[in-house]
């Protein structure tokens, strides 16, 4: 069958309601309308923002959301403190009064509730703390069943000893061939070197992204969170957030309007 025969068919199945394999829902219905029905594998979507933006968070809440089971990989966490956020995500249940132990019977509840429906797709956490890419690589291949697999951050993925320009934009290029070679997505995080907090709008730009301009050219989907309250807590509007879609490889950009709840570290689409 010809890949042109091949992609006719694929279209007729997805006219008879079929789901099609290569689409991977975020389940943020305004992220997947504005993406066509959500990301696709063979995709690096890379996604950046200030610092305390929460970048981590969405990139956890989109894991969390996706009717499979997911890998995240964090160069930033003890696997165990990502399923506590995880379970506070889910529960929505403080983290502040899961750390201290300071929990309601109703939230207990809750937060058992919560553990037993993620059971069977909650995302599979790695820390990788050295490796470098061979380290992911071997963690996505011990983990076949991931579609989607998170990379927090960027800069966990390289040696101290080598977080110049040049080495991150080989990280960035090696990621895409990975996407392409294992075909999955990759959501990668990063921050943004390039964000100029003196200038008039602080919504992160292409350009915010730095290192020699690789995000740009390589990433298929670039994504940047940004949220007033950082700055201006007093004009801005407590848990407003924006997702700036910079980049589309296959489509429109744009932005979607999401909210923060700081308690539960969870991102919620406002069009719910």
């Amino acid at each position: 069958m010809s890949p042109l025969t091949r992609l006719v068919a694929r279209l007729d199945r997805a006219a008879d309601g079929e789901a099609d394999f290569d689409l991977i829902a975020t389940n943020f219905p305004s992220l997947d309308k504005a993406l066509g029905g959500g990301v696709r594998r063979g995709d690096l979507l890379v996604l950046g923002g200030d610092d305390s933006a929460g970048c981590s968070a969405l990139a956890l809440g989109i894991a969390l959301r996706l009717h499979h089971r997911a890998l995240f990989l964090t160069s930033e966490m003890h696997p165990d403190r990502v399923y506590e956020r995880a379970l506070a995500n889910t529960a929505r249940v403080s983290l502040e009064n899961i750390r201290m132990g300071t929990i309601s019977d109703d939230e207990r509840i809750r937060l058992a509730t919560a553990a037993v429906s993620m059971r069977d797709q909650a995302p599979v956490v790695e820390t990788f703390t050295g490796g470098g890419l061979p380290r992911i690589e071997a963690a996505i291949g011990a983990t076949p069943a991931a579609r989607l697999v998170v990379i927090d951050t960027l800069e966990g993925v390289l040696h101290r000893d080598h977080g110049h320009d040049e080495a991150l934009s080989y990280a960035v290029v090696a990621l895409k061939r990975l996407a392409l070679l294992k075909n999955i997505a990759v959501l990668l995080t990063t921050h943004l070197p390039g964000l100029d907090r003196s200038r008039a709008d602080r919504r992160p730009r292409l350009t915010d992204f730095g290192i020699g301009g690789a995000v740009g050219a390589q990433a298929d989907l670039v994504l940047a969170l940004y949220r007033e309250e950082l700055y201006d807590f007093d004009h801005g509007v407590s848990g407003g957030a924006e997702l700036l879609i910079l980049k589309n490889r296959d489509g429109a950009r744009g932005y979607v309007d999401l909210f923060f709840e700081t308690r539960y570290g969870r991102f919620e689409d406002v069009a719910e």
